[in-house]
């Protein structure tokens, strides 16, 4: 999810930085609204974890949510195994997440 937060995000991001998340898995979509972002910080309770992170404006961002296979978004998101930033310094906790699968 591409969202603007810094005063040079004011347009969705061309194909040179889409392509740096060029994993088929991946989908990428702009969110001017800061939708998503909203509806996370409200649906966030426990047994996630709490982000020690990444809040600009009042609004998550730079921030990686993982989630359990097979776990639908309905009313409220789902409770997250991961759900820190900035995603440059979770890889280690996401591969790990993922490991225990």
């Amino acid at each position: 999810m591409w969202l603007p937060i810094l005063g040079t995000d004011r347009l969705a991001p061309g194909t040179f930085i889409l392509r740096r998340l060029s994993d088929g898995r991946v989908s990428q979509y702009w969110d001017p609204e800061h939708l998503v972002a909203k509806q996370l910080a409200r649906d966030a309770r426990s047994p996630q974890p709490v982000q020690d992170c990444c809040v600009q404006a009042d609004i998550l961002w730079d921030l990686a949510a993982v989630y359990p296979p097979g776990n639908k978004w309905e009313e409220r998101m789902p409770v997250a195994d991961v759900f820190n930033g900035p995603v440059v310094d979770i890889s280690a906790a996401i591969a790990a997440v993922q490991a225990r699968r």
